[in-house]
């Protein structure tokens, strides 16, 4: 399903956070303590310059439909976004490539579960489906 208004920006900032989590898998992968170094400092960067603020972006979302969502899918979805807020803003907390490694896996698998998922149902909602701009 194409994505309109709010989800179609949400939707692009996905392919960025995919990018991440590739880049945070192959560093965990490898023995290279740059590359290691590297992918720490995008994950960082990738928080404060825009997954926050997306993250936020989507739970208003949810909150605004949350009427007609599986309790299961919002509780899946809250318990990522501050998982995902753990490992990207400790930066001891990336500290061994198991942990690298579990960050780019939940990452890619959020995309996609939200792809895949949450956005068709948010996109239906009457409270959006109406909505070209941001409806909060």
């Amino acid at each position: 399903m194409p994505r309109t208004g709010v989800l179609l920006s949400l939707s692009r900032e996905h392919h960025t956070s995919l990018v991440i989590a590739r880049a945070a898998r192959n560093a965990a992968e490898s023995n290279d303590a740059a590359l290691y170094l590297t992918a720490v400092k995008r994950i960082e960067a990738h928080w404060h310059d825009m997954l926050a603020s997306h993250f936020a972006q989507e739970e208003a979302l949810l909150q605004l439909v949350e009427d007609t969502l599986d309790t299961e899918i919002v509780s899946r979805i809250l318990a990522e976004h501050e998982e995902l807020c753990m490992l990207a803003c400790e930066s001891c907390a990336l500290d061994s490539a198991v942990r690298l490694r579990r960050f780019g896996d939940l990452l890619a698998a959020h995309v996609r579960y939200e792809e895949r998922v949450l956005f068709p149902q948010i996109q239906s909602h009457p409270r959006i489906a109406d909505e070209t701009e941001e409806p909060y």
